[in-house]
């Protein structure tokens, strides 16, 4: 197919021709270029032997892969006009990447930018008035290996392409996202939207950053940075792993409510909240739930959902990067418990320097969290008494990402392992200093190498992990403090 060869202003035409960029290395689409007396689209379709004269390119300039696909393939320069790149037709053109992670998974790269949020001329009343819209209602997404050692650009090829039509069953999800974060807008909060706002779609910063992205907002005199809206990272993973390489659907949330036009927020407050007032036993029983089984308060959750396997792996759940916490509180809404996280390892920890490939970023702030609530009415009787969904809004990013590094410091300088009462303590962040995020013991019983081959505790070697040193000490997780999770679940946070 010779290049520039299609038609703009028919889909199947610029499809068919998308074809041939499939599986062809970066260099051999330039080679081609160069080769060609037609140096645009245009120019090509009015049969003019272009004057252009191009500028080498460096293949090491890879965050320009995708304006040059646009230039050197489909024969128009990159621009931020309002209208999509194949206007005729409607269609934004999307080079995006993705990864092959350790163990063999596929997941987005980075988020998909869609298009500059213009606070002061945005539609705030209606989604499909907004500039949004109008650009984005159709996406030809090129999906490539963004993250392979030792290549330059000029060995990047276009593995897949997606004509992405928003789907129908996330759209009451979508339109929920966008609600909020236009309820802000009209608030005059714009300078408090982040990228917590959404469940599938949200905000990003967009720009050089250093204070000098501010823009005016409609409801207030408060500068807000500059955003752009977009599909998140998470919402993107599961369109690569279920749409694009594999056609395997998963178990959904909103398929339980048969056809309801819900958001599935919505759909799982109200199952949820349908047993409010009920307590735990109850409930067990009710939903044959064995109340000593480790993971009860999954299961008895999944039950009422509907869900016969892994809430985590649900559609919805995997879209929206989301994580069950059952939570139990006391009269006053104090949490009873600070609540985990993972396991880390000390070594990754340690070594990782990349904060947005971290386990605290990708686990804890990256994460939405629908919080189930039971509340304690007499010794030890909880019964069910709320829900909340909620995400870490951009504010407390230093924080937590305070606390990764001293925690990273800390084991790259050598744990410090106090020993008194046969009792041994570190150095790491305690909640009694950190109030959003703190390091604590994830093992039931101790383990702690004091000296080289010398431990104390009652615990085992399977309890511990090895530290950067060699040492072995027991296995630790980064916990939510409870009297934050009790200011989450105030509202303190949204």
């Amino acid at each position: 197919m010779k290049l520039f060869d299609y038609n703009d202003g028919d889909l199947q035409s610029v499809l068919h021709y998308t074809e041939a960029l499939l599986e062809k290395r970066f260099e051999e689409i330039i080679a081609e270029y160069q080769e060609s007396i037609y140096k645009t689209y245009s120019d090509f379709q009015l049969n003019t032997v272009s004057e252009v004269s191009d500028k080498p390119i460096s293949m090491k300039s890879k965050g320009q892969y995708g304006n040059y696909i646009e230039k050197y393939f489909y024969g128009y320069n990159p621009n931020s006009d309002s209208a999509a790149d194949f206007d005729k037709i409607g269609v934004e053109l999307k080079v995006t990447p993705f990864k092959v992670n350790k163990n063999g998974t596929i997941s987005a790269k980075e988020r998909l930018v869609l298009t500059i949020l213009n606070y002061m001329e945005e539609n705030l009343d209606d989604f499909y008035s907004t500039h949004l819209w109008e650009k984005c209602s159709k996406i030809l997404l090129l999906f490539y290996n963004g993250l392979i050692p030792d290549t330059t650009m000029a060995d990047y090829v276009i593995e897949k392409a997606f004509l992405y039509e928003w789907f129908e069953e996330d759209m009451p999800t979508i339109l929920e996202d966008y609600k909020r974060i236009t309820d802000k807008i009209k608030a005059g909060k714009a300078h408090e939207l982040s990228e917590s706002d959404g469940n599938y779609l949200s905000t990003c910063t967009k720009g050089a950053g250093k204070g000098k992205d501010f823009r005016k907002q409609p409801y207030s005199d408060e500068p807000a940075k500059q955003r752009a809206w977009e599909l998140k990272s998470s919402y993107m993973t599961y369109l690569i792993n279920n749409k694009i390489f594999n056609q395997e659907e998963q178990e959904s949330v909103v398929a339980t409510a048969r056809g309801e036009n819900k958001s599935f927020t919505d759909i799982i407050s109200e199952k949820i909240l349908a047993y409010k007032g009920q307590c735990a036993d109850e409930l067990y029983a009710k939903f044959d739930t064995n109340p000593k089984s480790k993971n009860r308060n999954n299961l008895l959750i999944r039950k009422m959902l509907g869900i016969t396997g892994d809430l985590d792996k649900t559609q919805e759940f995997q879209k929206a990067n989301m994580n069950l916490r059952v939570i139990r509180v006391n009269k006053d809404g104090l949490p009873k418990e600070d609540s985990p996280f993972k396991v880390y390892d000390f070594k990754e920890l340690a070594s990782n320097s990349m904060w947005e490939e971290s386990q605290p970023y990708l686990e804890i702030y990256n994460k939405r969290f629908l919080f189930v609530i039971f509340r304690e009415v007499e010794s030890k009787v909880f019964v069910l008494d709320g829900v909340k969904f909620w995400g870490f809004p951009d504010r407390l990013l230093d924080e937590v990402k305070r606390v990764w590094t001293e925690t990273r410091n800390i084991l790259n300088e050598g744990v410090q392992l106090t020993v008194k009462d046969n009792k041994v303590s570190t150095n790491f962040p305690q909640s009694r200093v950190n109030k959003i995020l703190f390091t604590k013991l994830h093992a039931s019983n101790t383990y702690n190498e004091v000296e080289p081959g010398v431990f104390v505790g009652k615990g085992k070697v399977s309890d511990t992990n090895e530290l950067p040193d060699g040492r072995k000490i027991t296995k630790h997780s980064f916990w939510l403090p409870k009297k934050f999770i009790k200011e989450v679940l105030d509202g303190k946070w949204d």
